[in-house]
């Protein structure tokens, strides 16, 4: 089989390359899936740069973490799926996972059967944003039905945070974006209730207060004036020096940097929502296999609305 290897640390173009491998044997609780579309996500191009773990993220010369595609073989064990299934998950994460390639084993319990609506690129592409924005949500205590609560999603247009407004919309929350405003009217379009310029210092002080905040960007942070007493924030990248203090001296709770699992479970409520429609994936661009150099280059440039995609036949 053909599969994505890094030859060490540096650029997409000095680093990647395309290597021919043995095909994998599931283990007795695995599956083996025909990969059909892998999803990349920030933490690839970092860990691909610095060529060593990303915090408990682990480091492998060969990557990926979202899948998506069909089973092939089972192991012994398993009753969940069966071969000819068509799945979605993410394999393993933190540990190493070996996605990009045309075949990869995959524990059972991390996958689940893939949105019937969806097509295989948005399959490939949500499985680590959406159970991030599913695990920080759930840190946060905005389960089950959230009528009524407001909820902030700083960097709306993301990977991540494209796919958290519709989770708290789906759970009846209020919710409020930024975005630059050519984005606006796509994150309408997904439902968020208010939209705001992240760059627009007045515009940001103009929110009221929220009962939860999600921080999708690097050292992002809550304007003061959008958290109360009581208001849960929760961050996916961290916050600058500082900032945790600030936010605790008005009231603030949580403050935690969450980090994703595997999820099978999640997943399979994922697929739920989004059969039915309520709950999509936005696919900026998908490149093949043979242009996942490009496909890593363009996530770096920042600008992605959504998710970058590599596909195979």
């Amino acid at each position: 089989m053909r599969a994505v290897r890094y030859t060490g640390a540096g650029a997409a173009a000095e680093v990647i390359e395309l290597v021919e491998l043995a095909e994998p044997v599931p283990a007795d609780d695995e599956v083996l899936v025909r990969v059909a579309a892998v999803g990349l996500n920030p933490v690839d191009v970092k860990i691909r740069a610095a060529g060593t773990d990303f915090g408990p993220i682990e480091y492998a010369l060969r990557p990926g973490w979202d899948v998506a595609g069909e089973v092939v073989a089972t192991g012994s064990a398993v009753t969940s799926l069966e071969v000819g299934d068509a799945v979605f998950g993410l394999a393993r994460f933190p540990r190493a996972a070996h996605t990009l390639a045309e075949l990869v084993a995959v524990p059972a319990a991390d996958l689940a059967k893939a949105p019937t609506s969806w097509k295989v690129e948005q399959r490939g592409a949500a499985p680590l944003a959406v159970l991030t924005a599913w695990h920080a949500f759930a840190a946060a205590g905005l389960v089950g039905d959230a009528t009524g609560r407001r909820v902030l999603v700083l960097g709306g247009a993301g990977g991540v945070g494209h796919l958290a407004i519709q989770v708290a919309k789906s759970r009846g929350a209020h919710v409020v974006a930024t975005a630059s405003p050519g984005k606006h009217a796509v994150l309408a379009g997904l439902g968020a209730d208010e939209l705001v310029d992240y760059r627009d210092a007045e515009a940001l002080a103009a929110i009221e207060p929220v009962d939860v905040v999600l921080s999708t960007v690097d050292d992002g942070v809550p304007p003061l004036g959008a958290v109360r007493e009581g208001t849960a924030v929760v961050t996916i990248t961290g916050f600058p020096d500082g900032a945790a203090e600030e936010l605790r001296a008005v009231g603030a709770t949580g403050l935690e940097r969450i980090m994703v699992a595997a999820d099978g479970a999640a997943l399979a409520e994922v697929a739920t929502l989004a059969d039915a429609g309520r709950l999509t994936v936005l696919v900026e661009a998908a490149f093949p296999l043979d242009d996942v150099v490009a496909a890593q280059e363009r996530l770096e440039t920042g600008r992605v609305t959504g998710k970058v995609v590599v596909t195979l036949p």
